[in-house]
């Protein structure tokens, strides 16, 4: 199953001026790591995005006990974006190996999560 979303990040932008969104959205680990970018705009866009594409691949959306904090970006010492959940969320994606992909271009901000069943032995 594949979800994908995209965001206009000016409109992200105006957002996280707000700490009490910032803290329903975000975990302290993605704060810490947007906040440290060269541009933390654009990547609390991206992590939204990623968070969003998430849910649309479980077909469903936030919700129903499902918080946007119980999804968490996180990313390897390259850079590459990698998945954990915690919570209701942690349960609904226990079944799946989750892949993240994340980019911008311009005032835009795009993400693909893509959802494999883990095989049983």
């Amino acid at each position: 199953m594949i979800g994908i979303d995209t965001v206009h990040i000016p409109r992200i932008e105006k957002a996280v001026k707000s700490t009490a969104f910032k803290e329903r959205v975000f975990t302290e680990t993605e704060r810490a790591y947007c906040e440290g970018r060269a541009h933390p705009a654009a990547s609390f866009a991206g992590l939204f995005c990623a968070k969003e594409a998430a849910v649309k691949a479980l077909k469903r959306g936030f919700g129903g006990g499902i918080m946007p904090c119980d999804i968490e970006i996180d990313h390897d010492r390259n850079g590459t974006p990698f998945f954990k959940a915690c919570g209701k969320a942690a349960i609904l994606f226990s079944e799946f190996n989750v892949d993240v992909s994340i980019s911008h271009d311009g005032d835009y901000a795009v993400a693909a999560v893509m959802l494999t069943e883990r095989k049983t032995q």
